[in-house]
């Protein structure tokens, strides 16, 4: 949004199933801007996202 590069980040999300003693565990891979904090789902292409 605000012309910056963006970068390729992976997350790990961590969610506790209730009444169980599992978690569940999944990875979130994200195109995020360090200035403006606008972020994009990485859909598995290598390019970013225009700004």
């Amino acid at each position: 949004m605000c012309g910056e590069y963006m970068r390729r980040v992976e997350r790990e999300r961590v969610t506790r199933v209730p009444g169980f003693s599992e978690v569940q565990r999944m990875v979130i891979r994200e195109w995020l801007c360090p200035e403006c904090d606008y972020f994009e789902e990485d859909e598995g292409d290598e390019a970013p996202p225009a700004p």
